[in-house]
């Protein structure tokens, strides 16, 4: 009866996880470009793209939950399970799977607050870009943060931050000033970097000279979501015993 009631756990948590590998295969690859494609069938294919990743992201979701479910039932069993599931687990948080707390820094990027702008003046030079988001991110994972997220979206290995006309994509997800990037780490040790004037020269001159907004707050806990996306594999595939 032990041995029957193992092999079923062992036969759903494979089902499930092959439901999660297809539902994976199966994400579409993007690469918007500008110059392709013009202003009205961009916003259409951004707009079913966000769709599409939001269905996506809800299917992951459960598809991950129903995993977990299994992989703990299973674990309870065996003490070599036990030492799998917490082995799987260390890792689902390194990935940013899992939901995250702690203390650290929050800061505000948005675009000038300057109401009337000069003839002739460069608006660009007044908006948040996404290499704006880029440098601040690098500069807080150089400061030894260990978790981060803007507007909600998880950063993680493959997070990509890129823009397409004056839209932020984060995560294949369509953000949209204020940027709110939280991050999880020693909020002194982020803070000095984020203050001193060595770093982010050309963003600092941005906001003395056009208003761009760029606040740093310390938080004492903060509370990061899991990332919902999907790791898409595009050349790797599973190698036999001994490979």
């Amino acid at each position: 009866m032990v041995i029957s009631r193992r092999n079923a756990s062992i036969f759903v948590s494979g089902l499930v996880l092959g439901l999660l590998l297809v539902a994976q295969w199966s994400s579409p690859t993007v690469q918007p470009s500008a110059q392709d494609y013009g202003r009205d069938r961009m916003a259409v294919t951004i707009h079913r793209l966000e769709m599409e990743q939001e269905q996506l992201k809800e299917t992951l979701g459960q598809l991950r939950e129903q995993l977990a479910e299994h992989q703990r039932s299973a674990a309870a069993s065996t003490e070599m399970l036990e030492e799998i599931s917490a082995a799987l687990e260390s890792q689902r948080i390194a990935a940013g799977l899992v939901a995250l707390k702690g203390p650290g820094v929050e800061v505000i990027l948005d675009d000038s607050s300057v109401q009337a702008l000069p003839v002739g003046a460069d608006l660009s030079a007044y908006i948040v870009h996404e290499y704006d988001l880029r440098d601040v991110a690098n500069l807080l994972w150089q400061a030894g943060s260990e978790a981060m997220a803007i507007n909600d979206e998880r950063i993680v290995a493959t997070t990509s931050i890129y823009c397409v006309g004056s839209t932020v994509m984060i995560n294949d997800t369509r953000l949209s000033p204020p940027y709110r990037i939280q991050a999880i780490g020693d909020p002194a040790l982020q803070e000095g970097l984020l203050r001193d004037p060595v770093y982010l020269g050309e963003l600092r001159q941005r906001v003395k000279l056009y208003g761009i907004q760029f606040k740093v707050v310390k938080v004492g806990e903060m509370t990061l979501p899991a990332y919902r996306g999907s790791f898409l594999t595009r050349y790797a595939k599973a190698g036999g015993m001994g490979e």
